[in-house]
């Protein structure tokens, strides 16, 4: 199990002091430890460490932890709270987020909200001249193309709203594109790069991880239910971690620039998880529960159409994710930020799995 990607660290163009939101995050933790491998010294954003310092000691403990400072801040509903992370530092790396696929405008206003909150931060931090910020490929994807559509940075998100029920898609859109505009109308020696990752997995540092997008995999070992989703496209944690430094270092080439990072699979329905993670521990017991059997799933999604009430049955955003197949096109992270390639899913599905079972997440890895 590798910790950190497998870029050299010996690519890093300039060494710096760089403010990481959402640090003790799954992303944010990979992200601090590649910085680090790199050379970078980080001022990491993490709300409440003070009073509980075990929900940041993992980033102290990285090789090279003695570059972190922990900065006890960082909520993205209060102005202000990022203000002493971001205070004298060269970049600023936004991972911190609220991650719930569908759900309702309160998602939505945190991630715009939260946006927002960071970049009057940003603006009151003269040093920062570099922002590299953690969209999603959410705020790509959309249900109004063809079944043949190879989606790719060209392609922004109009499709979700709040009333076809997903408010996070509509939510990472929105944010993306108000940071976005944000660094191009403003002072334009700023650069700004937009990193959109498909479902992250891959090993996890800490079991707050297992509740981020490793859930999926920690389904498998529960033996818990997954969504029937038919449009899944994974990325490893450590392949994110490196596309967000080289992005840092290579900002000023990259500015204004947007990369789909999903690994080399092909799109795949979530419960196929099952199925490889059984491959790769064929000794234990590990396989998909539906979320919904499929007679549950057809009665749902033939009551969605109904008038009025069929929007408590099934959103129509739902009701795509279940049926609809989403392909995307990394050439762009390849060529640019991830000249190595992306990690195979077999290998972040066995590197998640072992480092949970690590960390004694195993109720159901048994024979």
């Amino acid at each position: 199990m590798m910790l950190v990607a497998r870029r050299a660290a010996a690519t890093h163009r300039g060494l710096s002091t760089v403010a990481v939101t959402g640090a003790s995050g799954y992303i944010g933790s990979y992200v601090v430890a590649e910085l680090l491998a790199r050379g970078h010294s980080v001022r990491a954003a993490v709300r409440g460490c003070d009073a509980n310092p075990a929900k940041a000691a993992h980033l102290l403990a990285l090789p090279g932890g003695d570059r972190v400072t922990l900065i006890d801040g960082g909520d993205l509903s209060v102005d202000g709270s990022f203000d002493e992370a971001f205070a004298g530092a060269d970049a600023v790396v936004h991972t911190a987020a609220t991650v719930v696929v569908g759900a309702d405008a309160a998602i939505a206003d945190a991630s715009i909200d939260g946006v927002r909150n960071v970049l009057r931060s940003v603006d009151r931090a003269p040093t920062v001249q570099r922002f590299i910020h953690t969209s999603s490929i959410a705020a790509i994807q959309r249900y109004d193309k063809g079944a043949g559509h190879v989606f790719s940075e060209a392609d922004f998100n109009d499709w979700s709203t709040i009333e076809n029920g997903d408010a996070y898609g509509y939510g990472k859109t929105r944010g993306e594109i108000i940071a976005r505009a944000h660094f191009a109308e403003g002072d334009q020696s700023r650069k700004f790069v937009a990193l959109n990752p498909g479902i992250v997995v891959g090993p996890v540092m800490t079991k707050a991880h297992t509740k981020a997008s490793p859930l999926f995999v920690r389904d498998l070992i529960y033996g818990n239910a997954v969504p029937n989703s038919e449009g899944a496209n994974f990325v490893d944690v450590r392949d994110v971690a490196a596309a967000h430094a080289t992005a840092l270092e290579k900002a000023e080439e990259l500015d204004g620039m947007r990369f789909v990072l999903v690994n080399d699979h092909p799109c795949m329905n979530i419960l196929g998880l099952g199925a490889a993670a059984a491959a790769s521990f064929p000794d234990y017991d590990l396989r998909s529960v539906p979320l919904l059997p499929p007679w549950k799933l057809s009665l749902a999604m033939a009551a969605s159409h109904l008038p009025v009430v069929g929007k408590y049955a099934m959103t129509e955003f739902q009701r795509l994710l279940m049926t609809t197949p989403i392909h995307f096109s990394n050439t762009l992270a390849k060529t640019h930020v991830l000249d190595a390639g992306f990690i195979p899913l077999k290998t972040s599905l066995e590197d998640a799995i072992t480092s949970m079972v690590a960390l004694g997440i195993t109720p159901k890895m048994k024979k």
